[in-house]
């Protein structure tokens, strides 16, 4: 049986939304998480792997990055 080996990598998009991509083994793109601030909380949001290929404002960040700006959207830390 194959291991499901998840990989990340981490987006700015408009210079205000931190996106998380979920790629699996083959390197397809499988999901997107997003801060969802009326939830509290990360959330799966797929429309934004088509927002990410379409703008014009997307810079790649540091999963440090990632979480910095999370939290600060939050209001609250991710662990």
């Amino acid at each position: 049986m194959e291991a499901k080996i998840v990989t990340y990598q981490y987006f700015l998009l408009g210079d205000t939304v931190p996106v998380r991509v979920a790629f699996n083994a083959k390197g397809q793109r499988m999901g997107a998480e997003v801060p969802n601030r009326d939830k509290g909380t990360l959330v799966q949001d797929a429309t934004y792997l088509s927002r990410l290929a379409t703008s014009f404002e997307v810079e790649e960040i540091t999963p440090e990055q990632f979480r910095e700006r999370a939290e600060a959207m939050l209001g609250r830390s991710l662990e």
